[in-house]
């Protein structure tokens, strides 16, 4: 019995010593100058929403520094240059001594892209497009970077799968057409009066859209507030 408990103490052991030199445990400690350097350069960045992924001159400088991560004081970015996309690490000892580390690196952004086919005047929602990680030199101007630019637009044309959302190509839904009824508030000052008149176009929430009074026949410019409701006045004057 004592034999079994002592084979057994020695597996566990065994097992025990396995795991501690496992990879696993050591990635972190591996990746703490890369990881530290991707810090230094998202610092430096004035979109934070650029995600960098270095390469650095000499993979042998890199493999070299990780084996003294022990006698690493700081590490600090020596250069920093978008133009060219371009860094320079600077690694500090303990003992006073330094390394250098240079590198280029990719620049990506994650864009809205449409996760199902979109049919011509739908109002896209958050179920309709995921992300995409896209070089940043690659991505053209007029195009949506941002959630907020796309929900809640209508689109004015078909969108295939995986297709970014041109701007140009979205549009706020319109919520009152030409010859709906609508309800007409005036502001001014202490003064507020509310009647009825008729659309004479068609405009989406914060458009001004000429509107008649039903009882006057008054043509009036207003900034359409919600649907069915157009404020003359106020902060509109």
């Amino acid at each position: 019995m004592k034999l079994y408990k002592h084979a057994l103490q020695l597996l566990l052991l065994q097992i025990l010593l396995v795991l501690i030199a496992s990879p696993a445990f050591s990635f972190g400690r591996d990746d703490f100058v890369a990881q530290t350097i991707y810090d230094l350069l998202q610092e430096k960045s004035q979109d934070k929403r650029i995600i960098f992924e270095p390469k650095y001159s000499s993979g042998k400088k890199m493999d070299a520094i990780k084996t003294h991560l022990e006698d690493i004081k700081t590490i600090t970015l020596g250069k920093f240059e978008p133009s060219r996309s371009s860094f320079r690490a600077i690694i500090h000892y303990n003992n006073g001594k330094s390394d250098v580390l240079s590198g280029r690196y990719e620049s990506y952004i994650l864009v809205p892209v449409a996760a199902r086919y979109i049919k011509f005047g739908s109002v896209i929602q958050s179920i309709d497009f995921t992300t995409k990680k896209t070089r940043l030199v690659s991505l053209a101007q007029g195009y949506a970077t941002e959630e907020s630019e796309i929900i809640g637009m209508q689109s004015k044309k078909y969108i295939n799968i995986g297709h970014m959302f041109e701007l140009r190509e979205l549009a706020r839904p319109l919520v009152i057409k030409t010859n709906d009824p609508v309800n007409i508030t005036y502001s001014v000052s202490s003064i507020h009066l509310k009647t009825v008149g008729v659309a004479m176009g068609s405009g989406s929430v914060g458009d001004m859209l000429r509107v008649k009074n039903t009882s006057s026949g008054a043509i009036l410019l207003g900034q359409i507030i919600n649907k069915n409701t157009v404020q003359i006045g106020g902060n509109n004057e």
